[in-house]
């Protein structure tokens, strides 16, 4: 069984307090693969920063995605349907004392599809808690970013190497979107 693990599309990633302009281009794409998710199946999961006063990473960046407030909400075009996992995480990986391990596992699955921001950050974070908990680890390239200035090929390249990820596309894993009427 397939999960798709959708890290960090929050308002305040997207446009807000630390917003990432690489962030419009993965939309589209992360639409169309969540639309897959949802018709075949698949668990669907929004593994979103909540903070709260005094975690550790509002050191290194700020006040953001505070618990509660709009800038941690999912952007209303990925917006999360009943029934699906919204996991809240105060540090970068989406396993991280949030028992988002126990949730996949009661629901039968063996691999995640891991997309969002940022690929060198909560994605690389999230891959790893996938690993050493034994999941199967498949990333959409085309439907995860870095922050401006950071080698997207890089990212990608540490999760194949150190993860054994398997790097692939949206159209791979959702099928090649249909021709649009002539």
């Amino acid at each position: 069984m397939r999960a798709l693990i959708i890290v960090d599309m929050l308002n305040d990633f997207v446009d807000g307090l630390l917003a990432n302009p690489r962030a419009h281009s993965i939309i589209a794409p992360l639409g169309r693969l969540l639309k897959h998710a949802r018709a075949n199946g698949w668990v669907v999961v929004f593994s979103n920063d909540a903070h709260q006063e005094g975690d550790p990473e509002l050191r290194v960046w700020g006040a953001h995605a505070m618990a509660g407030s709009p800038g941690a909400d999912v952007i209303p075009q990925l917006a999360p349907l009943d029934g699906e996992i919204v996991s809240p995480k105060r540090a970068y990986g989406a396993f991280d004392f949030t028992g988002l391990d126990e949730q996949l596992r009661e629901r039968g699955v063996d691999e995640v599809v891991v997309a969002g921001q940022h690929t060198h950050i909560c994605v690389r974070h999230t891959s790893y808690g996938a690993l050493i908990r034994g999941y199967n680890i498949t990333v959409a390239r085309d439907a995860v970013c870095c922050f401006e200035g950071v080698n997207e090929d890089d990212a990608l390249g540490y999760l194949k190497m150190a993860y054994a990820a398997h790097v692939t596309t949206v159209d791979e894993l959702a099928g090649a979107p249909a021709a649009a009427p002539a």
